[in-house]
């Protein structure tokens, strides 16, 4: 790309904000990296020193412990079994509502875009009686922390795909229907192929939100089988410090790698998500 000299200050601007604003969103996780290969008192008396002694104890220590691994597969589970039923429901429902004509269509969705409006701890009381033992008899199961998760999750991703699924032409579905797919084959082979980008952007938010989620899994989990930010909480009260900051960094290194992968793997699709429309045909 030919850059005239009269465009030259302002595309050295432009690549100057960028540089910036790459550098301060690395900034914490380069920081986080750092910290957690120093020493205890390292961290405390030279926290922001470039130069320095590095050691992989902490990373030694986070994998030794026993209840923090158990806290990576028990955050695993819930992420992935939540994740998936919620796109999967998502996916249905706002098919169904960009494509298919019922009776009460829009009320149906107005009353699941409502539940955006719903701050989601205040429901922590209710559910925690009704995973209690009079009732569902789940409090203390991962299987808890499912289906809140999951219910949650469905107005935004409904309202994502639903934008998605309507921008398919209707003549593609036509056409679809018109070579003998059913309505599952049009679902299955034309509506979710189109909507890749949408699909990824629900993917990453929920993850995200689930993988990170802390006051339900407090509230409905025992101390046997917390997930990762409960068991992150555990490194934060050992040695003589309030918080031992160079463990809780290591901690937090290897908890944040599965989010990092999957947003490099479907990076892609977000991406073409984010520009999709940006130009008009």
């Amino acid at each position: 790309m030919s850059i005239r000299p009269a465009q030259l200050p302002a595309w050295l601007a432009r690549r100057a904000l960028l540089l910036l604003a790459f550098l301060l969103a690395v900034y914490p996780l380069f920081w986080m990296v750092l910290t957690a290969l120093r020493t205890e008192e390292d961290a405390r008396q030279h926290p922001f020193a470039v130069l320095f002694t590095p050691t992989l104890n902490n990373y030694r220590e986070v994998f030794s412990s026993g209840l923090f691994g158990q806290a990576y597969l028990n955050s695993a589970f819930v992420a992935l079994v939540g994740v998936a039923l919620a796109v999967t429901f998502a996916a249905f429902a706002a098919f169904a509502f960009a494509h298919c004509r019922f009776r009460g269509r829009q009320v149906l969705f107005v009353l699941f875009l409502l539940g955006m409006m719903i701050p989601v701890h205040v429901t922590l009381v209710p559910l925690n009686q009704l995973m209690g033992p009079g009732a569902l008899r789940l409090k203390g199961s991962l299987w808890a922390l499912v289906g809140p998760y999951v219910g949650f999750a469905l107005p935004i991703s409904i309202l994502i795909l639903r934008g998605a699924f309507e921008a398919v032409p209707r003549e593609l579905l036509e056409a679809a229907r018109m070579d003998g797919c059913n309505a599952w084959g049009v679902f299955r082979h034309v509506g979710l192929p189109l909507v890749r980008p949408a699909l990824a952007t629900v993917v990453i938010f929920n993850l995200l939100t689930m993988w990170n989620e802390f006051a339900f899994a407090l509230t409905l989990l025992g101390p046997k089988s917390p997930t990762l930010p409960l068991a992150i909480t555990e490194f934060q009260a050992r040695g003589e410090n309030a918080t031992d900051l160079a463990l809780t960094c290591a901690a937090l290194a290897v908890s944040v790698i599965p989010l990092l992968l999957v947003y490099f793997l479907a990076q892609k699709h977000i991406i073409r998500g984010l520009t999709a429309g940006a130009v008009k045909q």
